[in-house]
């Protein structure tokens, strides 16, 4: 949703400032932090809004998404290096056990690896079609105890030490 995309977007840079500046320079990053779903485009609504549980062939539907949103835009120009790095690798997992490469630890660009934490946060603090929102501090020990396991660990420790606003909708967020 737009709405999601402007919330992961702006917390996003703000961690990139705080994780690697230098990063934080790059213009193609504030592209790759709102188009890190446009392979959602391929994906049914039925899917994407289906309260309850995804079938295995519903949650392979999704998983297409990291590589239907790298073929989108690869023929642009201007949307290649980071942004494509995070639009395909925002569900590696740093145990390895993410899609849709199946990276992990360092293997996974460090755009990937913040844009992943501020994505799930998100996810976390927003209402889901499968379920409600959490609060924001169980959302932050949720990261917590997933830093090592799901999350870089360095990136974990920076987002819990960022201060905003959160902002909260109504609109379910589509992010899995």
């Amino acid at each position: 949703t737009s709405a999601h995309g402007a919330r992961v977007t702006r917390i996003a840079l703000s961690l990139t400032e705080a994780v690697a500046p230098e990063l934080a320079l790059d213009p193609q990053l504030a592209y790759g932090f709102p188009l890190h779903d446009i392979g959602m485009i391929g994906v049914s609504n039925a899917t994407l809004l289906k309260p309850g549980a995804l079938t295995p062939t519903e949650l392979d539907e999704i998983r297409e998404h990291p590589w239907l949103g790298e073929r989108i835009v690869a023929p642009v120009p201007a949307l290649g290096g980071l942004t494509r790095q995070v639009i395909a690798c925002h569900h590696e997992r740093w145990s390895g056990s993410g899609y849709p490469r199946g990276l992990r630890g360092v293997e996974i660009p460090l755009a990937a690896r913040i844009f992943a934490v501020v994505d799930a946060y998100d996810s976390m603090t927003n209402d889901q079609p499968y379920r409600n929102a959490l609060s924001i501090d169980e959302a932050r020990e949720e990261l917590a105890a997933k830093a090592g396991l799901d999350f870089d660990p360095d990136v974990v420790d920076a987002f819990l030490g960022l201060e905003f606003e959160p902002e909260h909708t109504e609109e379910p967020a589509t992010s899995l």
